[in-house]
């Protein structure tokens, strides 16, 4: 069956004031309660919120995870078919820590996610809705992404390649092959967020940024320009340079640390995945320095893949019930849900 995924910013933000009729759809009017208050959050947040934020690599038991999660379930209220099978995950280096808070959180199995409806439609209104999961996992955000790399690929997949995830919290790194991952060449490490500390070091030095955070400077990095007291700044060439001294510094040695000669002559090509993979600065990084060594590829969606493979290990575990399972990646800069589409609807 084919994939659907829908993609929102991972920020929220407390809603006060009058929201009626401010976005044109759920998605992009996503109000939801927790526990006594209610939070903007996504593209509404986004747009429509003074400070949004998101602690970076957050853990289950802080609020920003169980916002964004009900978020989440909201988008697919009306496709899922319950009780569902859910697979989430974390980066390598906060799984092991993360894990059985996960689980913890997970195994509630009922969610009851208040939301109002009124910021997209002249009708709407306060609303419930009950989610129940019947069986859910936790696997790394790299294995996500290898199988949904494999999933996308499929019989046209090398047998062997390494698999390099650039999200904003986290780079992610591994080794493929037919049996599996080589775990010795499993790595996390700084991620583009590096970059984007750096971006507001650098503008700190002309600027005042009117206390901007950091998910509204990484969007300014992605766009490559930002307003500051009305004027166009552009950022392109100041990214390039911040991009390229990221790869030298982050990037390069964690090759030659985790993989080997041997590992480079079994191995048939390079996946680039993650948000990261966009940039054409770092794309030119990775291909200089591999250009005699083998090829670089942006992965197909390879934004989405983690949670594609998500998803597909929700498949397994659910015993092949396509319209229960779904894949939810709590990404730090975008959240995004995978589920099977019905072809009968």
């Amino acid at each position: 069956m084919k994939v659907s995924t829908i993609t929102f910013p991972s920020v929220f933000e407390s809603a006060f004031g009058n929201t009626e009729n401010s976005s044109r759809d759920l998605l992009n009017g996503l109000k939801i309660k927790n526990e006594s208050i209610w939070y903007l959050a996504g593209n509404l947040a986004k747009r429509g919120g003074i400070n949004p934020n998101k602690v970076v690599n957050a853990s289950p038991q802080e609020e920003d995870y169980e916002v964004l999660f009900k978020a989440a379930l909201i988008t697919v209220a009306e496709t899922i078919q319950q009780p569902m099978f859910v697979t989430v995950g974390f980066p390598f280096s906060t799984y092991n820590v993360y894990k059985e808070a996960a689980e913890r959180f997970l195994a509630r199995k009922n969610f009851l996610v208040e939301y109002d409806t009124q910021t997209f439609h002249n009708r709407g209104a306060v609303k419930k809705a009950l989610f129940d999961i019947e069986r859910f996992d936790v696997i790394p955000e790299i294995v996500g992404g290898i199988i949904g790399l494999k999933k996308v690929l499929g019989p046209q997949q090398p047998k062997s390649f390494i698999a390099i995830s650039l999200g904003f919290g986290t780079i992610e790194g591994a080794m493929a092959t037919a049996d599996g991952l080589v775990q010795r060449t499993v790595f996390s490490s700084h991620g583009l967020r590096y970059a984007i500390n750096n971006l507001t070091r650098e503008l700190n030095k002309k600027y005042y940024l009117e206390m901007k955070n950091e998910h509204q400077l990484d969007d300014a990095f992605v766009k490559g320009f930002i307003f500051i007291n009305r004027k166009n700044i552009d950022l392109k060439q100041l990214r390039k340079e911040i991009l390229h001294q990221y790869y030298k510094e982050i990037i390069s040695p964690l090759f030659k640390r985790y993989f080997t000669d041997s590992d480079f002559e079994n191995c048939e090509k390079i996946y680039l995945l993650g948000g990261g993979a966009f940039y054409t600065e770092l794309q030119e990084a990775f291909q200089e320095e591999f250009k005699d060594v083998m090829p670089v590829e942006i992965a197909p969606d390879a934004d989405k893949l983690a949670s594609i493979g998500y998803l597909y290990n929700s498949l397994r575990i659910s015993d092949e019930k396509f319209e229960s399972a779904i894949g939810i990646d709590l990404g730090n800069a975008t959240t995004i849900v995978s589920t099977f589409e019905n072809e009968k609807r």
